[in-house]
């Protein structure tokens, strides 16, 4: 019934149009022509029935289809949010994750400037311990090439007083001073 009450609102002003459209036509015919009402009343009547028939017959499909309409429209929409929701969702968490590898990367890099800090001092002390090593082992070196330089000039010193010693001791050694030191060194060995 609140059906039949919205077309007939709904077809109410179109009749009143079609009408107005038609009595300019109607008044203009003449009064004594009974076929030009006839027509006119007729044109009525079957625009009455065209009316009726539509919404006697026509109402429940088009209702039909317009609630089968909203419904696929209400249908879309909500598919539509759902949607949103996940591709919302999806984004909060893609920015969350943008934030945690921010905050990840900045972990990593203060990471690596630690390892990087301690691999440095690693090798200050490696250079100093090697530099330390390379100044013992020069000393060691400088404290030989003296020791044998000191050696080389004992033996040198030596050579040279026996060799002065050979030149003087000829002359100065008599036979009695030499068949003593054999004496002693026979003593002295036996």
């Amino acid at each position: 019934m609140k059906h039949i009450r919205r077309s007939i609102r709904l077809l109410g002003p179109s009749a009143l149009i079609i009408g107005g459209l038609a009595f300019p036509a109607w008044a203009a015919e003449d009064t004594g022509n009974w076929r030009g009402t006839y027509d006119l009343v007729m044109m009525w009547v079957n625009f009455g029935i065209l009316a009726f028939i539509i919404v006697k017959f026509g109402r429940k499909p088009l209702m039909d289809f317009l609630y089968s309409q909203r419904a696929q429209v209400a249908e879309e929409i909500g598919r539509l949010e759902e949607e949103k929701s996940r591709m919302t969702d999806k984004i909060n968490k893609t920015f969350k994750i943008l934030d945690e590898s921010d905050a990840h990367f900045e972990k990593i890099k203060e990471r690596i400037v630690e390892e990087g800090e301690k691999r440095k001092q690693e090798i200050i002390d490696e250079a100093n311990e090697q530099s330390r090593m390379i100044i013992e082992m020069s000393k060691q070196k400088v404290g030989n090439k003296i020791y044998r330089a000191r050696e080389n000039f004992r033996a040198e010193l030596v050579d040279l007083a026996m060799e002065l010693a050979m030149k003087r001791i000829p002359g100065e050694i008599t036979q009695e001073d030499n068949e003593r030191l054999i004496e002693e060194y026979i003593s002295a060995a036996g």
